[in-house]
C-alpha cells in the first residue's frame, strides 16, 4: 500500500507556520513515500476581498532546498491548493502558469460563499439553530464545485474536500443528511470522472471519515477512477494522521488504486 500525504501545508501559508523541512521530517516519521505540500492561494480572502497574491519565489526556493535535502528518502512534489478559482477563472490561470514546470499537482478547493454572505470564509459563519442558513451554505458550495468541475476543469486535478462546509456545520451542533445532496453531489462526480480528474478524500487530520464511504460508491457508480488522499495538516503533528484509514476504505469501496500528480499527470499506486 502506497502510504502518501498530498495535501499538506507549510507556512507560506497564512494559516501555517511550518517549515516544510518539519513538514518532510513528519512525514518520514510516519513511513510515508511521498508527500506534496499544497499551500493555499485563495482569490478570496477570509474577509471575502478578491486576493488571488501567491509567492511563487519563496514556495519554489523552500520546495527545492527540501527536495534535495530528502533526495532518497522521501518523494516530494510542489503542489498548491487553489480557493474559488469559479469566482475570477482568468486569475486563476495566471496563479496557475506562476507554478511552471515545477508545479505537480492544483488542488481546487472552495473556502467562502461566493456571491452570499459578503463572500467570506464558511469558517467565520455561525450555524447553531440556522438551518437555513446551513442548507444555503450546502447549495453554494456545491453549486460553484459544479461549476469548477463543469466549466474549469484546466484550474484543477483534485477536487479538495467537497463537504467542506459540513466541517462548520457540524462544528456548531447541526447536521445534514448527504442523501438530501445526491443528485448535486453524483453530478460532480460524473463531471470529474468524465474530464478525467480526481476526487480527494480529505481526512482533516483524521477527523472526518465517516462520509466517505457512501461518497466513494457514488462517485465509483459515476465512473470515478482517480482519487487523492490528503490529511490537510498545517502543522508537522497532523502529518498523515487518517491516511491508513482512507487507503482502507477507498479499498474497500472497490478501487484498486490511488492517485497523486507529476506535472500535473496522475500517477496510480496499487492498494
Amino acid at each position: 500500500m502506497y502510504l502518501c500525504d498530498v495535501h499538506t501545508h507549510s507556512l507560506i501559508s497564512p494559516d501555517s507556520e511550518a517549515p516544510l523541512t518539519a513538514m518532510a521530517e513528519a512525514s518520514v516519521s510516519a513511513g510515508l513515500e511521498e508527500l506534496c505540500v499544497t499551500d493555499h492561494c485563495d482569490l478570496l480572502d477570509w474577509e471575502g476581498r478578491p486576493d488571488g497574491s501567491f509567492d511563487w519565489t519563496a514556495a519554489k526556493e523552500q520546495y527545492r532546498a527540501v527536495k534535495a535535502a530528502f533526495d532518497g528518502r522521501l518523494a516530494l512534489r510542489l503542489g498548491l491548493e487553489l480557493g474559488s478559482a469559479p469566482f475570477d477563472p482568468d486569475k486563476a490561470r495566471a496563479v496557475i502558469a506562476g507554478g511552471g514546470e515545477e508545479l505537480d499537482f492544483v488542488l481546487g478547493s472552495l473556502h467562502n460563499w461566493i456571491g452570499d454572505q459578503g463572500n467570506i470564509d464558511l469558517y467565520f459563519s455561525r450555524f447553531a439553530g440556522d438551518m437555513a442558513l446551513c442548507r444555503k451554505a450546502m447549495d453554494n458550495a456545491l453549486s460553484h464545485a459544479w461549476a469548477l468541475v463543469a466549466r474549469y476543469p484546466d484550474c484543477y486535478d483534485s477536487l479538495a474536500h467537497v463537504l467542506y462546509p459540513m466541517r462548520y456545520i457540524r462544528r456548531d451542533g447541526m447536521d445534514l443528511p448527504l442523501t438530501d445532496y445526491e443528485e448535486a453531489l453524483r453530478a460532480i462526480f460524473t463531471e470529474v470522472a468524465k474530464t478525467g480528474r480526481a476526487l480527494e478524500v480529505n481526512t482533516h487530520h483524521g477527523l472526518d471519515m465517516d462520509d466517505w464511504p457512501l461518497l466513494l460508491r457514488w462517485f465509483k457508480e459515476c465512473g470515478g477512477e482517480l482519487i487523492t488522499v490528503g490529511s490537510d495538516a498545517h502543522r508537522p503533528g497532523d502529518v498523515a494522521k487518517g491516511v491508513p484509514e482512507a487507503l482502507a476504505l477507498i479499498k474497500a469501496a472497490g478501487f484498486d488504486h490511488i492517485a497523486t500528480f507529476e506535472k500535473r499527470r496522475p500517477v496510480t499506486h496499487p492498494l
